[in-house]
């Protein structure tokens, strides 16, 4: 792997962080959907630990991971998430660019060539993305 491209991740599965309380009832994603999502998704597992593999933010060691632009949404509980995600990776010396779509909910990217922020958000991520592939 060369590159992480990443929207409005979920890697680290922590209901505590400030976005969920602050976005409780975000349009398009809400925490009722994420907890639904969440059970679907990680089935018997215990997501108050789950383990790297599945929660890679909660790896102790990120150094060996490649590169990452991680975008995320104001509106969205999974904010933070990425925010966090992002932190961990520059403390563990891996470059990573975030960027706030402070104005958009969860999925903008399904919006892009309709909403001049959407749009914005996405080519700023694959201009990230073809710059690692060509670089």
């Amino acid at each position: 792997m060369r590159f992480q491209l990443l929207w409005y991740p979920s890697t680290m599965w922590d209901a505590s962080l400030p976005s969920f309380a602050e976005n409780a009832t975000a349009p398009i994603l809400d925490v009722k959907a994420v907890a639904e999502f969440s059970r679907w998704y990680a089935g018997d597992v215990d997501l108050s630990d789950p383990p790297a593999d599945m929660a890679p933010g909660r790896a102790t060691d990120l150094s060996n991971l490649p590169p990452a632009y991680i975008g995320v949404a104001g509106y969205d509980p999974l904010r933070d998430d990425g925010i966090r995600y992002g932190e961990r990776l520059a403390a563990a010396g891996v470059a990573a660019q975030v960027h706030n779509a402070e104005t958009l909910v969860h999925g903008y990217l399904g919006y892009a060539g309709v909403v001049p922020a959407a749009t914005a958000a996405m080519e700023r991520g694959l201009v990230a993305l073809r710059t690692a592939l060509q670089g």
